[in-house]
């Protein structure tokens, strides 16, 4: 059973969540009162010798070894998932290029019959857990942004308590829209998902980079492996190369800004009902107020009679960038698990 099945009375609180993702995948038991485990996650990233069906095989192992008998298992899951049936459409970071659709949510049932299954992708569970945190009283419509290795968005809609998808069981996969930039010299940057000109292009953790040597700002900054964080020699460089005031630095912010603040003029542009917005992710909260003092001195900027651009104190009550560890996909999972908000098409 996923987020989307029906139900005529709320379910049981769930005795395991977890929190999957490319590098981690984090378990906990009982209702978020207990520590969680982290342990490798079984991907592309970690095990680049395992074949696409090996992985997906070793994923439901994992989760079906975790799940205590007759439990309740929410589960917030790093991919574009199909959240009225629990269809994988595909994660570079856990099973790389492949686009084939994977029905986990099947595969799930059919090892563990006596667990109900929900599956969510990460953004929604994100959204759940800042609705929780963040949602005051009047506000109708709220959105959470992650800028990170990838980019998505989820938007809840409060007055019905529901996270509206379309017929693919889907919302906000924003990153794969075409690019907005002012910025010639980013045209024809590659997504991870290997078409040419997306957001995430640009604006994700990987698209700064490739931002950056296309701008000619990497020599000298870039050599080196990465860390075991997966964090490249760029973004360890960029946060100090802002406080000193690097105007290399300055402008790959704001080539890698703007396409986001876009994104945001348009949001607010087609949904006036939007109230408030969160932004978090690797790039946001590895950046914070230089990412966002600059996306708020761009949605500030007056682009049209249309936009009019937006005041500090209008941002200050309808846009949060998101700290550190702030938002939580376990806890938002384990939201979505006791029908906080549902999931609707």
């Amino acid at each position: 059973m996923t987020a989307a099945s029906p139900a005529s009375a709320a379910r049981p609180a769930a005795t395991l969540s977890a929190d999957v993702g490319g590098t981690w995948v984090r378990l906990r038991t009982s209702e978020g009162t207990g520590p969680a485990v982290r342990l490798p996650s079984p991907s592309l990233l970690n095990l680049p010798g395992r074949s696409v069906d090996e992985l997906r095989r070793d994923m439901v192992e994992l989760l079906c070894g975790a799940a205590p008998p007759a439990a309740c298992a929410a589960i917030s899951f790093g991919a574009a998932i199909d959240h009225l049936t629990g269809t994988v459409y595909g994660s570079a970071p856990l099973w790389g290029a492949s686009a084939e659709p994977y029905d986990l949510a099947a595969a799930l049932r059919h090892r563990r019959p006596d667990v109900t299954w929900i599956l969510v992708n990460d953004v929604t569970a994100a959204l759940a857990d800042f609705v929780s945190a963040h949602a005051r009283d009047g506000v109708r419509r709220v959105g959470y942004l992650t800028v990170s290795s990838g980019i998505a968005m989820r938007t809840a809609d409060l007055t019905r308590r529901q996270i509206p998808v379309d017929e693919w069981g889907l919302q906000g996969e924003v990153g794969h829209l075409p690019l907005m930039t002012r910025t010639a010299e980013l045209a024809g940057l590659t997504c991870e998902c290997g078409e040419r000109d997306h957001l995430a292009s640009v604006a994700s953790g990987p698209g700064i980079a490739r931002a950056a040597e296309r701008l000619g700002i990497t020599a000298g900054i870039t050599g080196g492996e990465e860390d075991p964080e997966g964090t490249s020699a760029l973004i360890r460089w960029l946060p100090g190369a802002l406080d000193a005031r690097d105007p290399r630095a300055q402008r790959l912010l704001y080539c890698c800004v703007e396409p986001i603040a876009h994104l945001i003029r348009t949001l607010w542009c087609v949904d006036p009902h939007l109230d408030l917005l969160g932004l978090g992710g690797g790039v946001v909260t590895g950046l914070g107020d230089h990412y966002t003092n600059e996306l708020r001195r761009q949605l500030a900027a007056a682009t049209s009679y249309a936009d009019r651009g937006r005041s500090q104190r209008w941002l200050d009550d309808r846009l949060v960038c998101c700290g550190p560890d702030e938002v939580d996909g376990l806890r938002g999972a384990e939201l979505i698990g006791r029908w906080d908000l549902g999931i609707a098409s």
